[in-house]
């Protein structure tokens, strides 16, 4: 028998739009995730390309925190 799949919840999910300004050049756009302790104190960062981006384009974005729990169950 295979080992029961984990299911899990939505912690935390943030939904955003970067709209270019019509006016500039094209612009180079980054997403940069810091994740910080308690403390304040970094432990972790993540730079993902977006790409360039010109006049009056845009792009949408969604981050999440996905819990995963061994039950099944939130608590």
């Amino acid at each position: 028998a295979a080992p029961p799949t984990p299911e899990g919840f939505s912690a935390l999910r943030v939904e955003g739009t970067v709209q270019h300004p019509e006016r500039g050049g094209d612009w180079e756009y980054s997403v940069v995730l810091a994740i910080r302790n308690e403390r304040g104190e970094e432990i972790s960062r993540q730079v993902v390309g977006v790409g360039a981006l010109r006049a009056a384009e845009s792009r949408t974005f969604t981050l999440s925190v996905e819990v995963l729990t061994p039950g099944g169950k939130a608590k």
